[in-house]
């Protein structure tokens, strides 16, 4: 009975260790993102980055929402737009360098987002609220010595309004800081400002996937959903004439001058001739072969000019 009992012990010991080696280790929540005395988070979206000489500023290229930039130690005062204003030396993570707005970039802080309707506060109190209101889904930077549990010192730039807001007061509900939430709204207002459909989707995709955790995850997926559902923007027309023919067997006829979406009408024989009566004033790419659309008035359609030679 005792030699039973010990096998039995040993058996369920073996299992328990081995049941406890196959669990996956305890995932750490990720850390939110902050800026030291050194760094600093961009709080606009295409915020200008300058070259400055002789007191002039030149535009040399844009840093994206959220974007964390090294503060090189240098700073200026340079007049723009009539007024003296700020800038400070960055640098890129590409090591690339240049003069950024101090107002548009924030060091000492960490980057978060609002979850919902934030009302602007101009002092750390109950009764010290603003008519001012920052929407959901805004990119801020909170002021790591803000302090307080109930208020937050913040930075945020409004896109919808054109404006600044610096180192106005929140209630620290509504506002987070997980890495999920900033980042996929991050790409969601990439995609936002893209103008390729498939870009565009690449970063709605991106959000979705890799941000499981985004509290967002609803006007993500609605906003993929609508991007997929939106009709193709019309293609600009011309008028054009031409007497071409099919050069090859089994050319396509469509409805619209869309391979995806157009419907074919009819097929082209090689050789056959067609008058053309107008084309698309841009070319477009099917099948790695680019050239416009053309309108063709019998069989009435479009074909691709891929498709069509000068007629013999």
């Amino acid at each position: 009975m005792r030699r039973l009992l010990l096998i039995v012990t040993v058996i369920v010991s073996v299992f328990l260790l081995f049941s406890c080696g196959k669990r996956p280790p305890a995932q750490k929540p990720a850390k939110a993102s902050v800026a030291d005395e050194k760094s600093g988070f961009s709080i606009m979206a295409d915020a200008p980055l300058w070259d400055l000489a002789d007191g002039k500023l030149t535009l040399k290229e844009t840093l994206q929402l959220g974007e964390k930039v090294d503060l090189v130690g240098q700073s200026a005062k340079v007049t723009q737009g009539g007024k003296e204003r700020d800038f400070l030396r960055i640098r890129r993570d590409s090591g690339k360098t240049g003069w950024a707005r101090a107002d548009f970039v924030v060091s000492r802080s960490i980057l978060a987002v609002t979850t919902e309707e934030a009302v602007v506060y101009s002092a750390p109190k109950n009764t010290a609220a603003t008519t001012t209101v920052i929407p959901p889904m805004t990119v801020l930077a909170i002021h790591s010595d803000s302090g307080g549990e109930t208020f937050i010192r913040v930075s945020a730039y409004d896109p919808a309004a054109r404006t600044l807001l610096r180192e106005v007061f929140l209630r620290n509900e509504g506002v987070s800081a997980k890495p999920d939430d900033v980042q996929s709204i991050i790409l969601l207002t990439l995609a936002g400002a893209s103008k390729n459909a498939k870009q565009k989707e690449a970063f709605l995709t991106s959000a979705i996937k890799d941000h499981p955790g985004s509290a967002f995850l609803t006007q993500l997926t609605e906003a993929r959903t609508a991007l997929k559902a939106a009709p193709a923007p019309e293609k600009a027309m011309e008028e054009y004439s031409a007497a071409l023919a099919a050069g090859e067997s089994n050319v396509s006829v469509r409805d619209t001058p869309d391979e995806k979406t157009g419907k074919v009408v009819a097929m082209l024989s090689s050789g056959q001739r067609v008058d053309v009566v107008g084309k698309t004033k841009e070319n477009y790419t099917v099948e790695d072969r680019t050239a416009p659309w053309y309108r063709i008035r019998e069989p009435a359609g479009w074909v691709h000019g891929s498709s069509l030679v000068e007629a013999p």
